[in-house]
């Protein structure tokens, strides 16, 4: 399963319309069946750290981690010979056997605490949580997402906005290296080599480090 097909089935997993169990079982192994299972928790989860809900506000961040742990599982099962459409339809079937199940209880914060820790434990395990990024790295892997946005679409708000938390990072990099001793020449030095280090990994197929670690630059930037 490609990862514009994970972060469609977490998309739909956020969706506020209901979503059909009737998918058949693709799996044969009780451990694949966990592992659909927890990516229809971890979505479930996501959705209410995006809509700032209560369930999952001490969990870390879901929505990355999670549409690449799905990712992982649906490579894993086409690998064995399912289709792509089959494990899509699996992962659906689950998070709806889920939604339907929190709501008989109530709320999303009804999923099982040990499921749920079960499942981030698994996440962990899986796709670990990257160190922090350096705030050099940081400005580094901006720049680039924002130079990567086609000039057509630099007027629109969300260009406008990576442009500002660019040249944030970038400012904030600059300032804490000065702090540190570094001088001018210097600080250019190490903000150069950052942002070489940084284009050769986002270059790499399926470089997911980079992704991670893009979700925590964008913390740095919070004023």
């Amino acid at each position: 399963m490609n990862k514009s097909i994970s972060f469609m089935v977490l998309a739909l997993a956020l969706g506020t319309h209901a979503l059909p169990a009737h998918a058949a079982p693709v799996s044969s192994s009780e451990q694949e069946k966990t592992e659909i299972a927890c990516v229809a928790t971890l979505a479930i989860l996501a959705s209410d750290q995006e809509r700032g809900g209560t369930a999952a506000r001490n969990l870390p961040r879901l929505s990355t981690r999670g549409a690449m742990f799905a990712q992982h599982v649906g490579d894993r099962l086409v690998a064995k010979g399912q289709t792509r459409e089959a494990v899509r339809d699996a992962i659906l079937a689950a998070v709806a056997t889920q939604q339907n199940a929190a709501k008989q209880g109530g709320a999303m914060r009804d999923l099982p605490e040990a499921q749920v820790q079960a499942c981030v434990a698994m996440l962990d395990r899986e796709i670990p949580v990257p160190p922090p990024p350096s705030l050099p790295r940081c400005a580094a892997l901006s720049a680039i997402a924002y130079g990567s946005i086609p000039m057509a679409d630099h007027k629109t708000t969300a260009a406008r906005d990576l442009q500002t938390i660019a040249s944030v990072l970038d400012h904030r990099a600059r300032e804490a290296l000065r702090a540190s001793g570094k001088s001018g020449p210097q600080t250019d030095a190490e903000m150069g080599a950052a942002r070489e280090l940084a284009e050769v990994d986002v270059t790499r197929a399926n470089d997911e480090r980079s992704e991670l670690e893009f979700e925590a630059c964008l913390e740095m930037a919070r004023p």
